[in-house]
């Protein structure tokens, strides 16, 4: 499926960019909603009611144009962070792309959360507007970090960046 494009003339809701992009009779089947930034995570109910899948829809708002794109979980959508309550709510995957992308949602769940104080090890180099690049940074609370030398860092969206949290002792979580 494409993208499609227009004027949104309701607020900017995941059910109002469901019912743009797939019709208000859609809209009625989807039991709950998770929103992320740009993805939608949504559990629907087949038109039978005897199914409960997973969908996710790209959403974006730009100068009054909302873009939006559905991907099916029969699709293997490459968004794997739909919560534990829309997972819960879905019935037998329909295929083997459904189930590989639930396992995918459900092992990015299990990932271990630091908690403040911890160190968080990406996988990648962080760059940052002062020219700075961090490998390591040490978690202070909502996007927030801090290096060794005590340096104040923002990172937005950090969850969804490959890392590792350093347990006492060094050793690293999986």
């Amino acid at each position: 499926m494409g993208w499609t494009a227009g004027a949104l003339s309701q607020p900017f809701t995941a059910i109002a960019a469901i019912e743009f992009d797939l019709g208000a009779d859609f809209a009625r089947r989807v039991i709950d909603t998770a929103r992320y930034g740009t993805v939608i995570y949504a559990a629907v109910r087949s038109r039978d009611s005897q199914e409960i899948w997973g969908l996710v829809l790209l959403a974006e708002r730009r100068d009054g144009i909302l873009y939006t794109k559905p991907v099916s979980e029969d699709m293997g959508p490459v968004e794997d962070r739909a919560p534990a309550r829309i997972l819960d709510l879905l019935t037998e995957p329909s295929n083997d792309h459904a189930r590989q992308w639930r396992e995918r949602c459900r092992a990015h769940l299990a990932r271990p959360r630091p908690r403040p104080g911890q160190t968080v090890v990406f996988a990648k180099p962080l760059s940052f507007t002062n020219g700075e690049v961090h490998h390591t940074l040490i978690f202070q609370g909502g996007s927030r970090f801090h290096s060794a030398d005590g340096r104040l860092y923002r990172v937005p969206s950090w969850s969804q960046l490959d890392y590792t949290v350093l347990l006492v002792g060094g050793s690293r979580t999986p």
